[in-house]
């Protein structure tokens, strides 16, 4: 049945290309570009269709043109040194004209919008967007569920509240997320530490799908989520929204608000402040409580800038904090019970519902600090260097003997320092690119006091790393890009052997990255991106010196010294396609790699300890090869009513012991039956969507190796619908979100604690939104 799946979407994406030819596709888009304090033209401004692929300059008059539009929905972005980015939506049903406003009084310095604005930015690489509507329905969701639902992209779940990105079965430490334009560093290394941030701080995340060594440096093996700031304002006046949500499952909820504005009197300077919290109880499983599942969280931001059309500094501020429970049928006392609890089906502890969070848990502590000034050189040359200060603070509570369960079994304390100095320049009007250079100094202090011998031990690194990245635009429709990165780390470790002798062993890394991508509008219905990179990754310190109980993932981890740098080559092809006049869309991507030296965690028994009986595992690293495909189509089969589909397959080989490899995520292929209608009366931007959801049952798994045996395919019905209308000087919007109605039980192969209970059962989410002020 998934090979039929597959060939359907080949026929459909063939037959969308065959009908990208057809009459309908040769409107005209003209415009020009001006400034709206004085009317003056602007000439060689930036302006971009997007979802079409198609950019463009204007010439010194200020004028653009795109031929060969299909008639449908763009939205036009749109930039100009010294000037704020702008979007405009317009509905394209004939031959048209437009006229585009800038403000030429200030420049939005912002590397991580330009990046958004700007589709050269990723060339080749397949990426995609969560813009501010989805992420509002996603509310009441951390980052992982919040880019989920994506094609190609899933969820390593240590239970009901605890969720990391997976991208085309990477994750960890080889998919990379940018905070704010900074690298995030959080002890990302565990299997249960979700991202500590607060994505409602942004208003989009882009998710990049492939290696991006290159731009992003290490950690960028599988992938790049990132964080999108939000601009800020250079005009006086006040401007906000307030938000609040609550859930059925977990009997909770939470909210957020921000605010931000101008100064008056001070052109070019801005600020905004941001806060928001959830508080839940036990999540619910089919059947029974999920007992000690609860979380708190809470995070809080402020930014103020300041840019004139020459120059500009911003300084940022974020403080996040979580405090969740660890499903308590995860910890179990003997061998024997344990290999029970496995078998029974059922957890072998439950009790009532409750807002209590007993041990085992965990506490987070996240702070971020940036400060960050750019300079423009000329025209269009600029310079922009950041510096960033991150400090973590993470506790693990575990049941203890002798009143000691509220002492930390596991204390850390994690600071980073980063710098990054980049030249953004241009050689020629159809050559520009970027040189940089990026350095990491960064400590991990076990906190005395816990009684236990640590986890991982104490540590220093230090890196540093130059790229070069270019881009040529060979003509209108075909955009070249190429890259290289060098990079090296020094990884001092403070440990004690198994003599209990002290030691400072040192591990040196020199590795090094390249990257040739190709983007191709065949035509405006039709657009090809591929990419071919190579990839590094440094051993992590948890892979190289782990040694005992992981509290948070209820998992005894050993590492190997003797690990060295993963290496990978990945090529991968996206396909977008138009037809019956922009009724019909699609995207395929197909991926594939080679990983010399990946390194993951191996089942390996069972050991009992003094804490009760734990499953073992033990990093180990061998070859893999990877290969797999994301497909996404929506068609608009009436005006108001579409189908959606997205597909999302991987398979992955262990080629030293040829197996598959484990821990890969299972097919999955998502369903919606979507209606959208502009107004209803004083109500608009309605939208309803009823989503079905398929995971096959992940049968390409390593014989003997894991516990028991993967879950059987599991579907889920889910339900989404929002609704807005102008509220005095601003707009009310309310929603719902539906997760598995129909209370299916079942669990994810994904899940580490798959072994102990099901998943969470039926969710329902109200949540509204007001936001007032200037747009």
């Amino acid at each position: 049945m998934r090979i039929g799946i597959l060939l359907s979407y080949s026929f459909l994406l063939l037959a969308t290309a065959a009908g990208a030819q057809t009459p309908g596709c040769d409107h005209v888009l003209r415009g020009r570009v001006i400034d709206d304090h004085d009317g003056t033209t602007l000439g060689f401004a930036h302006v971009v269709l997007v979802g079409a692929a198609r950019n463009t300059a204007t010439d010194e008059q200020g004028r653009f043109t795109f031929e060969g539009l299909c008639a449908g929905r763009y939205l036009l972005r749109f930039s100009h040194v010294g000037c704020i980015t702008r979007e405009k939506e317009l509905l394209l049903t004939g031959d048209t004209t437009v006229t585009l406003h800038l403000e030429h009084h200030v420049v939005e310095f912002n590397e991580v919008e330009v990046a958004a604005a700007r589709p050269d930015e990723h060339v080749g690489q397949a990426h995609v967007q969560v813009d501010k509507a989805e992420m509002e329905k996603r509310g009441g969701s951390g980052l992982a569920e919040m880019v989920a639902h994506l094609p190609g992209v899933s969820v390593l779940r240590t239970g009901p509240t605890i969720g990391k990105p997976v991208i085309h079965g990477l994750s960890g430490n080889r998919v990379l997320t940018l905070n704010q334009g900074v690298r995030q560093e959080d002890q990302q290394w565990g299997s249960e530490h979700a991202p500590s941030l607060d994505p409602l701080s942004s208003d989009r995340i882009t998710v990049v799908k492939g290696a991006a060594s290159v731009q992003y440096g290490a950690d960028a093996m599988g992938g790049v989520v990132i964080t999108e700031p939000v601009e800020l304002p250079v005009k006086a006046g006040l401007s906000g929204e307030l938000r609040a949500m609550g859930g059925s499952n977990g009997r909770g909820g939470g909210g957020n608000g921000l605010l931000q504005g101008g100064v008056k009197g001070v052109q070019g300077l801005g600020w905004r402040m941001q806060g928001s919290g959830r508080y839940f109880g036990d999540q619910q499983a089919p059947g029974y409580v999920l007992s000690n599942t609860g979380l708190r969280e809470s995070g809080g931001s402020a930014a103020i800038g300041w840019r004139n059309p020459r120059q500009g500094v911003q300084l940022y501020y974020s403080l996040f904090e979580r405090d969740l429970g660890i499903l308590r049928a995860a910890h179990i006392g003997n061998l024997t019970d344990l290999r029970n609890a496995i078998a029974s089906g059922r957890p072998w502890y439950t009790a009532p519902f409750s807002y209590e969070l007993d041990v085992p848990r965990q506490q987070v502590r996240h702070q971020l600090a940036k400060a960050e000034a750019r300079r423009f050189l000329s025209e269009r040359d600029q310079l922009v260097f950041t510096y960033a200060f991150q400090l973590d603070e993470r506790q693990e509570f575990d049941m203890r003997r002798g009143g000691r369960s509220n002492t930390p079994a596991l204390d850390l304390r994690l600071r980073t320092h980063t710098g990054d100095l980049v030249l953004k320049h241009y050689l020629s009007d159809r050559i520009h690119g970027k040189f940089g250079a990026s350095g990491t100094h960064q400590e991990n202090v076990n906190v005395p006091g816990t009684g236990v011998r640590p986890l991982i031990p104490n540590y220093r690194k230090r890196s540093a790393g130059l790229f070069l990245l270019e881009h040529v635009d060979l003509r209108d429709h075909l955009e070249l890009a190429a890259g290289a990165r060098i990079g090296g780390a020094v990884l001092d470790v403070f440990t004690h052997n198994s003599a209990q002798e002290f030691i400072t062993p040192r591990h040196e890394f020199l590795n090094h990255a390249l990257s040739a991508g190709l983007n191709w509008s065949i035509r405006d219905s039709l657009r090809l991106r591929t990419n071919i990179s190579t990839a590094f990754r440094p051993p992590h310190v948890s892979e190289l010196y782990s040694e005992g109980l992981h509290h948070g993932s209820a998992a005894i981890e050993i590492g190997d010294a003797a690990l060295g740098s993963e290496r990978a080559v990945k090529g991968t092809v996206d396909l977008e396609a138009i037809a019956l006049k922009g009724r019909l869309r699609m995207d395929v991507t197909l991926h594939a790699s080679h990983i010399a030296g990946y390194i993951h965690l191996r089942p390996d028994g069972y050991r009992l300890t003094i804490r009760g009986a734990f499953p073992e595992f033990r990093y180990v690293a061998t070859d893999v090869r990877m290969h797999g495909v994301d497909a996404s189509a929506e068609w608009t089969f009436l005006p108001r009513w579409a189908l959606r589909s997205r597909l999302s397959v991987v398979r992955a080989r262990d080629l030293l012991a040829g197996t598959w490899l484990f821990q890969m995520p299972a097919d999955r292929m998502e369903n919606s039956l979507v209606f959208r209608t502009d107004r209803a009366g004083t109500w608009r931007g309605i939208e309803l969507a009823v989503t079905g959801t398929e995971v096959w049952r992940q049968s390409r798994v390593p014989e003997g190796l894991d516990f028991m045996d993967p879950p059987k395919a599991y579907r889920l019905i889910g339900l989404s619908a929002s609704i807005a209308r102008p509220l005095g000087q601003g707009e009310l919007r309310i929603g719902m979100e539906g997760y598995n109605l129909l209370n299916a039980a079942y669990r994810d192969y994904l899940d580490r604690f798959r072994y102990y209970a099901d998943a969470r059962g039926t969710d329902l989410t109200l949540w509204v939104r007001y936001a007032f002020g200037r747009k």
